[in-house]
């Protein structure tokens, strides 16, 4: 699954080549859907690299249990988890270091929007760290449905780039960034590869490929992880 940079047009985007394969949005409505998945293995977080090719993450290193979303910012069932599941997870779980969270892009159609707002959230990194990736993608879910079927998602992307101190400049000079695309496809390519993951938000649970429809779902997922890593 392999795509190319997007370009900007006036009022929307286009890229040069369409990708080979997307994934859906939408996971399995029920966790018991998943088990065909299997064990990956637990998967070793790498933090050395920074800006916007780090891993990003939220909470401690030391957590026993590492969650992995592979999630895209077009698709509105991810948009739903993060609006809903995310802040019960964030607090009974993150912010208390039982877990830490991985946030991996799984592009989603319309293709040349999500890596265009893919690669904007990792450029903000770049001077702000973290917090500035976390600040767009939250933006991004939380306005899909103005910047991806507005009537210019340019402009758009303006705004919620302007958010991270970026302007007009700094975003299409983002966009341009063959090196972003590159990592961006290479992050697919583990997920697809290693997970088998095909649709989005999938969930990779200290190894284990996982789906979930509600926080109790998710939350009683993750009691067992901790449970069985301090085994």
């Amino acid at each position: 699954m392999l795509f190319s940079a997007p370009s900007f047009r006036p009022a929307y985007f286009v890229i040069g080549a369409a990708a080979l394969a997307l994934a859906a949005c939408g996971g399995a409505s029920s966790d018991e859907a998943t088990d065909s998945a299997g064990s990956a293995g637990a998967e070793t977080i790498d933090d050395s690299a920074t800006g916007a090719f780090a891993e990003m993450t939220r909470g401690s290193a030391d957590a026993t249990v590492t969650v992995i979303e592979y999630a895209s910012v077009t698709c509105p069932h991810c948009a739903t988890f993060h609006e809903q599941v995310y802040p019960t997870i964030k607090e009974n779980y993150i912010d208390t270091g039982k877990v830490r969270f991985v946030f991996r892009e799984f592009p989603t159609s319309p293709a040349n929007l999500s890596i265009a707002g893919s690669m904007l959230a990792r450029c903000a990194a770049d001077d702000g760290g973290m917090d500035a990736y976390f600040l767009i993608l939250d933006t991004l879910f939380k306005t899909q449905k103005t910047w991806i079927y507005g009537e210019n998602p340019r402009e758009e992307l303006i705004k919620i780039a302007a958010q991270a101190g970026m302007s007009e400049d700094d975003l299409d000079a983002c966009i341009s960034r063959e090196e972003l695309l590159d990592f961006l496809n290479e992050n697919v390519k583990i997920g697809s590869d290693k997970y088998d993951i095909r649709s989005t938000p999938s969930f990779v649970v200290n190894g284990t490929v996982r789906h979930f429809s509600s926080a109790d779902e998710m939350s009683a997922a993750l009691d067992e992880a901790i449970e069985k890593a301090g085994e």
